[in-house]
């Protein structure tokens, strides 16, 4: 493939690194430090401004099977989209960070022409509000029309199944565990895997079935949350748990956020105050929340908020960082999630430009992976579960057959047709496209 990308930054240069790989890549950047740091990827680097119809046609814009616009404007990136398309560029990704121009995180078939827009704030506040809206777990997806979900569960010291084997919980038929995360690693577990405490469990069901066995897990329910700073990502999260049961409490030192949030949010508590002063935190109790996040302009601040909170004992916090270098610091000093809107850009873009037959659906921890793979493959169909050999990481956890979602097991008989959603990890996708093909 013939791929133009407009922008090297945090993002476009990871592209750019995974990209040039296997395909011809053209960078466009006008900012001459990026040029000198892009130089030393396997790509061609073409200096000027990417919305430049001379600019474009320098990186053959007209053979461009993909035009990737992520540079930091979003005017640039939405003129150039368009200028891409004009000059014969078969499929355009754009990016925004100003939610003005989409109303969700990902908009596909955009009718001025784009294939997708993303706009990492609004796909970030989505990533965390899903950290919190299932008790104890994470929700990736909902698939089938709400008939199955994948969560993450973890596993506490007082949990009854720490120290037991996978094939001791008995858990519903409709109900498995696709991965477990201990130590930083990724553990595909079989029926005589041991689960300890700490350990974060990945699991696939039918939705009724997962409803039923969260008290088996022990889990603490999730019912006061803070949010710190009232801006594009902090404004979304308030609105998406607006319709939750739970008791949220939106923070903002601007009277005039406040109160214009005031007018579109009906149950989230809106408060006026200095997010950094201890007095004030103390007085509106965020030491009993069961989640805090940090979302204000600064990571410098969203890390001083978030130890401040968790030190007057908030159980969990989720911060927002812009810097790709701080995240491992803010964890390792003890944030329980820290979030880049760029990372999140690059998984999401990541999982598009996959959407062929196999299509990666979802991203656990930036580790593995969910592909949805369609059997066309008539050589497979009618094969047990048991005799596909798949890599050492890998699990078929579901079968989308019709409107059914079918939860397999060994001598689960597959047939053509069937969309399997199978949990791997991201250097494995290529083993799964050969087996598929």
């Amino acid at each position: 493939m013939h791929i133009v990308i407009a922008g090297a930054g945090e993002v476009g240069y990871n592209l750019a690194k995974v990209l040039c790989e296997n395909h011809n890549v053209f960078v466009i950047e006008k900012d001459e430090a990026k040029v000198e740091n892009i130089q030393n990827l396997n790509v061609e680097v073409v200096q000027g401004n990417a919305a430049n119809v001379k600019v474009l046609k320098k990186a053959n814009i007209d053979k461009a099977d993909l035009f990737l616009a992520v540079t930091g404007s979003d005017e640039v990136n939405l003129l150039a989209g368009i200028a891409a398309r004009r000059l014969g560029a078969k499929k355009i990704i754009v990016r925004v960070g100003n939610p003005e121009y989409v109303d969700k995180p990902i908009v596909k078939d955009h009718p001025i022409g784009y294939d997708l827009i993303i706009c990492p704030q609004l796909a970030l506040a989505n990533e965390i509000a899903n950290l919190i809206m299932i008790p104890g777990a994470i929700e990736f997806i909902s698939l089938s029309g709400g008939k199955a979900d994948m969560v993450e569960i973890v596993v506490s010291e007082d949990s009854p199944i720490a120290g037991k084997r996978i094939s001791e919980l008995h858990l519903p038929r409709n109900i498995i565990i696709t991965a477990i995360y201990r130590d930083g690693d990724l553990i595909v577990p079989r029926g005589n895997t041991v689960i300890k405490a700490g350990d974060v469990l990945t699991i696939f069901g039918r939705a009724e079935d997962i409803a039923k066995i969260k008290k088996k897990f022990g889990n603490v329910l999730v019912k006061n949350v803070v949010i710190f700073g009232g801006g594009t990502i902090g404004s979304y999260i308030a609105r998406i748990l607006d319709s939750s049961r739970l008791n949220v409490k939106l923070i903002d030192s601007d009277i005039k956020v406040c109160e214009q949030l005031c007018g579109i949010l009906k149950h989230v508590k809106v408060v006026v105050g200095d997010a950094t002063d201890l007095d004030f935190l103390i007085e509106e109790d965020v030491g009993k929340a069961d989640v805090v996040i940090a979302t204000t302009e600064s990571d410098e601040k969203n890390l001083l908020i978030s130890l401040l909170s968790k030190s007057l004992g908030a159980k969990k916090a989720i911060a927002k960082v812009e810097k790709g270098s701080y995240i491992k610091l803010f964890e390792r000093v003890g944030i329980d999630y820290a979030l880049s809107p760029r990372r999140v850009t690059f998984i999401e873009l990541m999982k598009y430009l996959r959407l062929v037959d196999i299509r990666t659906i979802v991203d656990i921890r930036h580790e593995a992976t969910v592909l949805e793979v369609s059997v066309k493959n008539r050589n497979l169909s009618g094969k047990r579960i048991a005799d596909i050999k798949l890599p050492k990481r890998s699990i078929i956890g579901g079968i989308l057959r019709g409107d059914d979602c079918i939860i397999p097991r060994g001598d689960t008989e597959i047939r053509l047709g069937d969309r399997l959603l199978i949990f791997t990890t991201w250097d494995e996708i290529d083993e799964i496209e050969e087996i598929f093909e």
